[in-house]
């Protein structure tokens, strides 16, 4: 027959077994919520180097952009004048002429008063002119008595005049045997006043 104390010894064990496992219980789910945790970490990780590529493809774009609109610094570029078509025009958007009595030459034939009314279009010494992206023709410059280096477009000499006030505007075709300059041939605008004008 067994004793009372072997009977509550062996009752107590078992509480004991049980109480050990459902302790063991909370501690499996507080692992499975780790694992979860860090799995949601990792995800939300990524995400941002996503982000960044796609800043840097905006970016590529604006550079993309920026080399595009560098054609505003060219020396020579055109534009349209009333009256007159397309027309050459120089960075600063001021009409641009050629000289009658240059002949196509590339010396410059217009000196003293009529240079200080038309300046000639320079670049300074090693520096290469260029023409707007879209504008045909050749730009090039020549060697002047006093050093400086003119423009050239289509072998012709180009100008500017101080009469005229802002960008386009063209008051100086025909006068003293000057032509507005137009980037649709090699030929000098002519008009029914080309003949006119004052003589320097």
């Amino acid at each position: 027959m067994s004793h009372p104390a072997d009977a509550t010894s062996r009752r107590r064990a078992l509480l004991g077994t049980t109480a050990v496992q459902g302790r063991a219980r909370p501690a499996t789910a507080a692992t499975a919520l780790v694992v979860v945790a860090l799995a949601l970490a990792a995800c939300s990780s990524s995400s941002p180097s996503t982000t960044t590529a796609a800043a840097s493809t905006g970016n590529s774009g604006t550079a993309a952009a920026s080399a595009g609109t560098s054609a505003s610094t060219a020396t020579v570029k055109t534009t349209t004048a009333t009256g007159f078509g397309t027309i050459l025009v120089n960075s600063a958007g001021m009409a641009l002429y050629t000289y009658g009595p240059n002949a196509g030459g590339t010396m410059n034939t217009c000196t003293g008063t009529c240079l200080q009314a038309w300046p000639a279009l320079t670049v300074p010494a090693g520096t290469t002119p260029t023409l707007a992206s879209g504008v045909s023709g050749t730009l090039a410059t020549a060697k002047q008595s006093d050093g400086t280096l003119q423009v050239t477009y289509n072998g012709m000499l180009l100008y500017t005049f101080t009469s005229d006030s802002s960008p386009g505007q063209v008051t100086g075709n025909g006068e003293a045997k000057f032509s507005v300059a137009k980037a649709s041939s090699t030929t000098p605008a002519t008009t029914a006043a080309s003949s006119g004008g004052s003589q320097y």
